[in-house]
C-alpha cells in the first residue's frame, strides 16, 4: 500500500476538508456533468445541496483491501 497524501477523489466523488470546523464536503459535479451531457441537458440548470444522513458514517473498513480494489479505483474518475 502506499500512502499518496490526503484523499481529494475517490468513487468519482469530490472531497474537501475543514480541519478547522471539522466538517467535510462530497461534490458529484464531475459525474453529473457526465450524465447531463450524456442526455443533452445544457449546464443552466439549478443546483441544489443535499445533506448526507446523520446515520452515514465512514469507516476504514470500507476501504479498498486487495490489490484489484485499489487499481479499480484507481481507474474511477
Amino acid at each position: 500500500m502506499k500512502d499518496r497524501g490526503e484523499v481529494k477523489k475517490v468513487l468519482g466523488m469530490k472531497i474537501e476538508r475543514d480541519r478547522d470546523s471539522g466538517n467535510f464536503r462530497l461534490t458529484q459535479k464531475q459525474y453529473l456533468q457526465k450524465v447531463l451531457q450524456k442526455f443533452n441537458i445544457n449546464g443552466n440548470t439549478k443546483s441544489i445541496s443535499t445533506l448526507l444522513a446523520s446515520y452515514f458514517k465512514f469507516r476504514a473498513i470500507m476501504s479498498p483491501t486487495i490489490v484489484e480494489e485499489h487499481e479499480y479505483m484507481q481507474l474511477v474518475a
